[in-house]
């Protein structure tokens, strides 16, 4: 198919597994339509910054083959007959959780996607306090003609993951988001989204936190480097089509993938 749709759910969580899945059961259940796919922000599991300690949120992470929240985001996901991209605290062994993507299916299938590289070690935070970093790049997800990867809020600043995926022929970046409220950072935010888009040709789909400490914004980036859709602050739901052919105009228009170096073996001296 050429197109797809997209479905975008932007709420505010605490710090209780079950009562955040009940929070999604409810807005899917209420505003779902016919999406291919629904993208849950980062921290919709478990929003680390609502107070708790390190040594808690590893408390509170599951086994990917043994997890609760797991098992109830399948069941909706087969009610509703739509593939949910979760964001999870995966438990490890190291102490310490991944913030981990997981593609839960219809069909009760329930697949890893992606632990996030790049901790937010910076303006002062201390991700690393709480997570273990990943140690490589998504794997795609494949929903009908389109190919995507997965990234996870900081993530976003780093060009380099987002080239890979499109070398890579990504269509689209599903990017999970906990974008934390300070100056001008709904702008920021924005403007990294959209450069992304754009010098890659190909769509960011950006589910983010909302609420006091995270601002919202979610929304839909086209490869132009347009955003289509903006969520602004409360909670809620969208569904938005993605069209193959503007990805393939976009890489027409503005072939910036065909005349990129970093696919040069290039030895700096």
């Amino acid at each position: 198919m050429d197109t797809i749709i997209a479905g975008i759910l932007q709420e505010e969580y605490g710090v209780d597994p079950i009562e955040n899945y009940e929070k999604t059961r409810n807005i899917l259940q209420d505003k779902y339509g016919e999406a291919d796919i629904v993208l849950l922000p980062e921290y919709s599991m478990v929003n680390i910054l609502g107070g708790l300690k390190p040594g808690e949120v590893f408390e509170k992470a599951e086994r990917l083959n043994d997890s609760t929240y797991l098992s109830k985001l399948s069941d909706l996901a087969g009610k509703l007959g739509t593939t949910i991209i979760a964001h999870f605290l995966e438990k490890t062994d190291k102490g310490k959780p991944y913030s981990t993507s997981v593609v839960v299916k219809p069909d009760g299938s329930i697949e890893k996607a992606y632990s996030k590289m790049h901790l937010f070690d910076a303006y002062g935070y201390r991700e690393s306090d709480y997570l273990e970093p990943g140690d490589k790049p998504s794997r795609p997800i494949i929903v009908g003609s389109f190919k995507f990867y997965v990234a996870i809020c900081y993530d976003i600043r780093f060009p380099e993951l987002f080239r890979l995926y499109a070398l890579n022929n990504a269509d689209g970046v599903l990017v999970h988001m906990g974008w934390v409220r300070g100056p001008l950072k709904e702008e920021l935010l924005d403007g990294l989204a959209r450069s992304r888009s754009h010098e890659n040709t190909m769509y960011l789909v950006v589910a983010n936190h909302t609420g006091k400490q995270y601002t919202g914004r979610s929304g839909l980036f086209n490869p132009y480097g347009y955003r289509e859709i903006d969520m602004g602050v409360k909670p809620g739901y969208r569904e938005v089509v993605l069209d193959k052919g503007i990805v393939e105009s976009a890489r027409r228009d503005i072939p910036v993938l065909e005349h990129s170096r970093s696919k040069w073996n290039i030895s700096l001296q």
